[in-house]
């Protein structure tokens, strides 16, 4: 199985800072080694001026909230000759101006879809990578010192859809799982005509945003 590795041959260790069983499943999908350390951080307190903002704050916060969790905390088994990299990722669906989390019941979901049938909207995912690398064969790693962030938004278009195509969608109950109420890589995907921009990312992560990072800061 293809992993990534550092130029002398040292396993990267790459922590996603996340809970997310869609990012999880994207980065085996790509068949890239990791371990999970989910942040626990109130996301209710981030939210700013703008939705970019809102992720950019939120991936740097779930990723900075691991690295200081890594610093105070025994994991040393993390450390013997490796690099380390913690991504911190955060996604919000905005639509016709307004942020759209989760749905909170049925009626809700019901009434976005009806919104955002035939028309579009916008998945923005915040990314952070903190990263460490290796010295020496014998050294200890360095501190945290490289930041990589970024906002990638993916611009979505939906299908227009009847009033029971919504209801039966909403009853399968995977919209309550998802920020802005869907799903592309599941049953939602029936419903979504097309997208510009970046497919991983509506799933919740760049995966060619985090390929081209880890060559920048590993030279892999």
């Amino acid at each position: 199985m293809p992993v990534y590795r550092y130029k002398k041959c040292f396993l990267i260790v790459l922590i996603l800072a996340s809970a997310s069983r869609a990012r999880k499943k994207l980065l085996e999908q790509a068949c890239i080694e990791h371990k999970v350390m989910p942040a626990n951080i109130s996301e209710e307190e981030y939210f700013l001026s703008s939705i970019q903002e809102t992720v950019k704050k939120l991936a740097i916060e779930k990723a900075e909230f691991i690295v200081r969790k890594i610093k105070c905390e025994n994991f040393d088994y993390l450390f013997n000759e490796n690099s380390l990299a913690v991504l911190g990722c955060d996604s919000l669906f905005s639509f016709n101006g307004k942020i759209y989390g989760k749905p909170k019941d049925q009626q809700e979901a019901f009434d976005r879809w009806r919104e955002m049938s035939g028309s579009f909207g916008f998945i923005n995912t915040g990314h952070c990578l903190i990263s460490k690398n290796v010295i020496t064969e014998n050294s200890r790693l360095n501190q945290f010192n490289e930041y990589e962030t970024i906002v990638i938004s993916t611009k979505v278009h939906f299908s227009q859809l009847t009033d029971s195509e919504i209801k039966k969608y909403i009853d399968t109950k995977e919209p309550f799982q998802c920020a802005g109420g869907f799903a592309i890589e599941g049953i939602a995907g029936l419903f979504i005509d097309s997208i510009e921009g970046c497919f991983s990312n509506v799933i919740g992560l760049s995966l060619p945003w985090l390929r081209n990072t880890l060559k920048k800061t590993y030279g892999i």
